[in-house]
Formats: structure tokens, C-alpha cells, sequence
């Protein structure tokens, strides 16, 4: 069996941001309680020229050189953003990169869990040498639709991963043969039609709850023998609808643990979980790119060394769970910096709630429109100083449903 894992990670967190104190003082509400309840300072926003498709790409470009295009035979995209209920917007990022015409290309969905399915296929394929020494590129690119003045408003985001998975990985290297899923039916959160994302607050909660604990059982059935969970996970990484939600799972698993007192679980999630937090707490909800994002998190912002255990959850609404574990390789702290994805998320323009309101408004106006051109003069412009000749991709227009991307 191949040893497989992640050569190549970068985060995408759009361009536009918006304060999560200053939306709490528009609508009413505490600001330092919704910092604390949610773990959230600033949530991505997406102009009206961006997209799954183009957070997709953009989270690529900057990762990938023109040997790695040569390299790889699959291409995955993991959403529930797609831009269309037929066509894989992994078609439309392929070509946008240039990638290799002899390829495997598909989408996959399942609410949130949707990007580790797309990393588990290619985990499998790699590993089992039927990759032929091919790489795959896995992607994850979502965000919110428009809940304007709603309780979960502040739960709000969205953020693209890119992931180069092979058999030789500089990141995180996957134990193939550790793995606990656990699946059930359940209406939590779900999105049906292109415009509503609709939800049950209670029912999710308990949902996240069963589900990692099903998936952490099964996940120790596979092992040798007991562990103590304290030593033998470093670190953990927990699905994230918002960043708050990773206390929640950490709790489930520390009590299954034989950790119960309120003081050890807090002291627990505090060393070996809140580090992962570090990109979440700037982009908001991650959706299937949140185990990704709590990586490149982990590894930026944490004293994580060569050879340490990092256990991961993965949920998706729905419901799917899944626990799985990776170990660190030597370098990959500094290849996570040396992307610059604090550069690029300081780099981001900080809009007002009226700007915000704006955006969200036309974008909801664009979904399902057979014909528009994206508003570029929103955000003051924000198009022409922080995308022209700076070759990122935008959607340019939309015309009888046909959709024409261009880098900027």
C-alpha cells in the first residue's frame, strides 16, 4: 500500500470581510457575547464576481506549479455552493488551471462532509497504486447564503481549501487503515433550492453530538489496543459549522475518554484544539473545508512538532460523521507559512453592514438569473484595486445560463 497524504495545502478566505462586533451592534445584540458564544471575529464575504468556482481556483493558484499540473490524474471538488445542479464546477476549475485533459474530474456533496469525502476517495486511490503515481487535487469551496437579521447571521462565511494529495506528502501523512464513520437521516441543516439554507439549531446540536461519538467509537474498534486519549492525539481538529461547535465535539470525546470534570475538558480543548481555530475565527464557517482550515490553523499558529498525532471529525449535515487521524511531517509548519495565508487574509477589505447588506442582496438576485453581469463597482471599486492585473479569477458574465470566467 502507497503512503498517502497532503504535499500542497492553501486556504482561500475571499477578499471581503465584515466585523462581527460591528454587525452585533447593527442588529441589537451584545457584541463581546457573540465573540464569545461564537468564536468568530470576522466572517468571509464574497463579491458578486466570486464564486465556488472562483474561491476553488484561486485557493489553487497560488499552491500549484506547472508540475504539479502535469502530475495530477484526479481532480475532486467537495461542495453544497455548486453553481449548477448538472455540470461539476470541477470542469470548470480544471480548465481554469490548465490541468491535463487526461483526468478524472467529478464534484462531491454531503453538506459539510463533503470535502473529506472528496480527501477520502483520493486517499483510496492513491493508496491503492491505482493512481499510477498520479497526484490528486482536492478542493473544498462554499459559503452562506443570505440570512440577513436571522439568529444564525453570525454563524455566517465561507472560505475555499486546495489540497495536493500523494503518495509523497510534506504535510500531513494519513494512517489509511484508522478510521471511524458513523451515518444517520436527519433534517438539521439543509439547502433545498439554489436559494434557501435552512436549519434546526437543536436538532444539529444533537446530531454533531451523536455522530462524533459514533465515528470516534468506531475509530478505536480499529485500533490494537486502549489508548489514553490525552497521549495519544497531540492535537485535534473538529468539524466546525462555526468555530464554537469544536468545544462541543472535544467534549463529546473527553468524556468518552474518561475525561468528565468541566475544568479537564476546558484545559484539554485549550492546549490540543483552540490552536486549529486560528484561520476559522477569520473567515466564519468553513462548511466542507473546515478540517482543512483547522490544519493550516493547527500548524501556523501552534508548537506542533515532527511526528505528532492529529485526530480529525469531519461531519456533514444530513448526517455523516467521520473520525480519522494524520501524522505531521518534518517541514510542514514552515510550508504553511511560507503560503501566506494571514498575508492574504489581512490583505482582505473590511466592509460596512450597509456594504454587506448590498452584496448579499445582489448576489441573491444573481442566483438562478440566466442573464447578468456581476456588479464589479461594489466595495468602492474593490475590483480595480485589489483584482485588476492581479490574476485572480473572476466571473465575468453569465449569458443564457452559460457562465465565462476570466482571470483578472
Amino acid at each position: 500500500m502507497n503512503r498517502v497524504g497532503i504535499e500542497k495545502i492553501n486556504i482561500y478566505g475571499s477578499s471581503l470581510c465584515l466585523d462581527q462586533q460591528e454587525l452585533a451592534l447593527a442588529r441589537g445584540r451584545d457584541p463581546e457575547r457573540v465573540l464569545r458564544d461564537f468564536h468568530i471575529n470576522t466572517r468571509s464575504l464574497n463579491p458578486p464576481y466570486e464564486d465556488t468556482v472562483t474561491m476553488g481556483a484561486n485557493a489553487a493558484r497560488a499552491m500549484l506549479t506547472e508540475e504539479d499540473k502535469k502530475s495530477i490524474g484526479m481532480i475532486i471538488v467537495g461542495t453544497e455552493g455548486s453553481v449548477d445542479f448538472g455540470k461539476p464546477i470541477s470542469t470548470n476549475i480544471q480548465s481554469a488551471l490548465g490541468l491535463p485533459n487526461t483526468i478524472r474530474s467529478y464534484e462531491t456533496k454531503h453538506a459539510c462532509y463533503s470535502g473529506v469525502a472528496a480527501l477520502d476517495t483520493a486517499v483510496n486511490w492513491i493508496a491503492s497504486g491505482l493512481n499510477k503515481g498520479k497526484k490528486a487535487l482536492v478542493i473544498a469551496a462554499d459559503f452562506s447564503r443570505k440570512h440577513l437579521g436571522k439568529d444564525h447571521e453570525f454563524v455566517l462565511g465561507g472560505s475555499a481549501a486546495a489540497i495536493l494529495v500523494s503518495e509523497t506528502p510534506k504535510i500531513v501523512e494519513y494512517e489509511t487503515m484508522k478510521k471511524g464513520s458513523y451515518s444517520n437521516d436527519v433534517y438539521d441543516t439543509f439547502r433545498p433550492t439554489a436559494k434557501a439554507e435552512m436549519g434546526n439549531n437543536e436538532v444539529s446540536l444533537y446530531s454533531y453530538q451523536e455522530a462524533v461519538e459514533g465515528a470516534y467509537m468506531q475509530y478505536l474498534e480499529q485500533l490494537d489496543g486502549p489508548i489514553d486519549f490525552d497521549k495519544y492525539f497531540n492535537w485535534n481538529i473538529y468539524h466546525m459549522p462555526f468555530p464554537g461547535m469544536a468545544l462541543l465535539g472535544h467534549r463529546v470525546v473527553c468524556k468518552v475518554s474518561g475525561l468528565r470534570k468541566k475544568s479537564e475538558i476546558e484545559e484539554s480543548f485549550e492546549r490540543k484544539v483552540l490552536p486549529s481555530l486560528h484561520f476559522a475565527k477569520r473567515v466564519g464557517s468553513t462548511y466542507g473545508g473546515s478540517n482543512f482550515v483547522g490544519l493550516c490553523g493547527l500548524l501556523a499558529s501552534a508548537p506542533v512538532k515532527d511526528g505528532d498525532r492529529i485526530g480529525f471529525f469531519s461531519y456533514g449535515s444530513g448526517f455523516m460523521g467521520e473520525f480519522y487521524s494524520g501524522i505531521v511531517l518534518p517541514g510542514a509548519k514552515d510550508a504553511i507559512l511560507k503560503m501566506g495565508i494571514a498575508q492574504a487574509m489581512d490583505a482582505r477589505r473590511q466592509v460596512s453592514v450597509a456594504e454587506y447588506e448590498r452584496i448579499e442582496n445582489l448576489r441573491e438576485e444573481y442566483i438562478e438569473n440566466p442573464d447578468f453581469v456581476p456588479d464589479f463597482s461594489v466595495a468602492d471599486n474593490w475590483y480595480k484595486e485589489h483584482y485588476e492585473g492581479k490574476g485572480y479569477l473572476v466571473l465575468k458574465e453569465v449569458k443564457d445560463y452559460y457562465r465565462r470566467y476570466e482571470w483578472s
